[in-house]
């Protein structure tokens, strides 16, 4: 696949992927798997396994090393880069042109986001089906489900509070409820353990330790303050994983050297060092035309980048803590401004919400400068995320045939398809709060959204329409249906 092909590929995905993150990975599948037909699936699920284990913006990540097995060096900056171009472009404009243009333009796209929902919703739902089916389809059907559980306490919550126009709390606080961190640390305890369990009671002695881990980690054992006691049950877990290697030792082997290839060091240098250099010169036109630094901010976007586990939602409180809480940005222009519109825009939502905090800063010297300090820290994210993922790909290979490895691959999917039902009902909610806005009460727009869901899964069943045209019939649709 020539680069030009995986740029196009790649910036239709980042086009039309609403909803972020995890969300993409059904996307990224159909458009390069099914669609053009140029990976297979136990190549993919390596590509998302490495995803999920490393920090940083998911989409962006597939798109570097996909891009980098198909066409090396070129093909995961272009993979990588285009992926996260329309999310930026259209962030940054927003928030420039809300000072020009009124909120009307963003309740129009709203409007239209319903829609653009449902067409997400139908994605994913197929690809939590497809996963489901492949395989142990009772073990894949637990695994979902109880990641859904475990992960979507707060969606459900959300969602009935709307239908029956009750204030949330009435509905109680979720059991779990966990973020997606700590869910990825459940996981992979048990996927570590699995080769090394001998019997059953060794089994349900793991997966209580699992269980009260999710426990202490969600809403209730928050509520409780157990976080010390979780710290410790941490710990515990990791011992039992140690205990269990150095009793019974792991006898895979390591397919050849551990060595870093050469393509790939180059690789690493070149998504660092180009935002560094372009950050290094936007600082000094910064310093040298208003005697402000920036260095500061750039440098804890890398910082919050690689720090950043679990999506774009989680991104947000990382976000608080370093930029808002440490004085860059307002917390008004964050909370009322930027997350929703990079939450409402398609793209990676870690790179959007870096370039729209770096417009904000740039912008109180011009426009010009807001432009310029966000599309630096928009390079900077995807390269510092880009750069560890490529890395851990490399290594992949070395250690492949492993048990754990092996399990991984068994086991994360279904887990995954449990974030996505949980990241549905996320989008679900948002779309409801919308028709809300307009006096549609929530036992009426649900299932209206269902049904449009259902509409372009006729569509795309009876008359095999392509993805862009049912995107624009479903935007188009609710625009219409909510403006009228």
């Amino acid at each position: 696949m020539n680069i030009i092909r995986i740029f196009l590929s790649f910036l239709k995905i980042g086009t039309i992927g609403f909803g972020g993150g995890s969300a993409l990975i059904p996307v990224v599948e159909k458009e390069i798997v099914q669609d053009q037909k140029v990976m297979s699936d136990p190549d993919y699920l390596k590509h998302t396994v490495i995803a999920n284990i490393t920090p940083g913006a998911l989409p962006v990540k597939l798109g570097a090393t996909c891009g980098y097995q198909l066409n090396g060096l070129g093909g995961a900056i272009s993979g990588a880069y285009s992926v996260a171009l329309p999310g930026v472009l259209f962030t940054v404009a927003f928030m420039a042109l809300f000072s020009i243009l009124g909120e009307s333009v963003i309740n129009y796209f709203n409007y239209a986001s319903v829609g653009i929902t449902s067409f997400i919703v139908f994605i994913l739902l197929s690809y939590v089906v497809k996963t489901v089916r492949t395989g142990d389809k009772k073990i894949n059907l637990i695994l979902c489900l109880g990641t859904f559980a475990l992960t979507g306490g707060k969606e459900i919550r959300e969602i009935l509070s709307l239908i029956f126009n009750l204030d949330i709390k009435l509905f109680g606080t979720p059991l779990f409820d966990i973020s997606t961190i700590d869910l990825m640390i459940m996981a992979f305890f048990v996927i570590l353990t699995l080769e090394k369990l001998k019997n059953k009671p060794e089994l349900y002695i793991v997966l209580g330790l699992s269980l009260l881990y999710a426990f202490m980690a969600g809403k209730t054992g928050k509520l409780l303050d157990l976080a010390g006691y979780k710290s410790i049950l941490l710990i515990v877990m990791v011992l039992t994983v140690v205990l269990l290697f150095v009793v019974r030792p792991n006898k895979s082997r390591i397919e050849g050297n551990i060595a870093i290839s050469k393509s790939t060091v180059i690789t690493i240098v070149l998504f660092l060092l180009i935002p560094v250099i372009i950050g290094v010169v936007v600082n000094y036109a910064f310093f040298a035309t208003t005697g402000e630094n920036i260095f500061g901010f750039l440098t804890n976007i890398v910082s919050s980048t690689v720090t950043s586990f679990g999506g774009g939602e989680a991104y947000v409180s990382v976000a608080d803590g370093i930029f808002v809480q440490g004085g860059f940005i307002a917390p008004d222009m964050f909370y009322t401004r930027l997350v929703p519109v990079a939450n409402s825009l398609p793209g990676p939502i870690l790179v959007k919400i870096a370039a729209g905090m770096g417009y904000l800063v740039g912008a109180e010297r011009g426009a010009a400068a807001g432009w310029a300090v966000a599309i630096t820290a928009g390079l900077l994210a995807i390269g510092s995320c880009c750069a560890i993922a490529v890395l851990v790909m490399d290594l992949y290979d070395n250690v492949k045939q492993w048990e754990f490895i092996s399990n991984l691959k068994k086991y994360i999917l279904p887990v995954i398809c449990g974030m996505l039902l949980s990241t549905s009902g996320a989008m679900l909610y948002e779309s409801m709060k919308i028709t809300g806005e307009k006096g549609i009460p929530g036992v009426i727009s649900l299932p209206a959204v269902f049904a449009m869901i259902f509409g372009i899964y006729f569509l795309h069943k009876k008359f095999h329409l392509h993805d862009l045209l049912l995107l624009l019939i479903s935007a188009g649709v609710s625009l219409g249906a909510l403006i009228l």
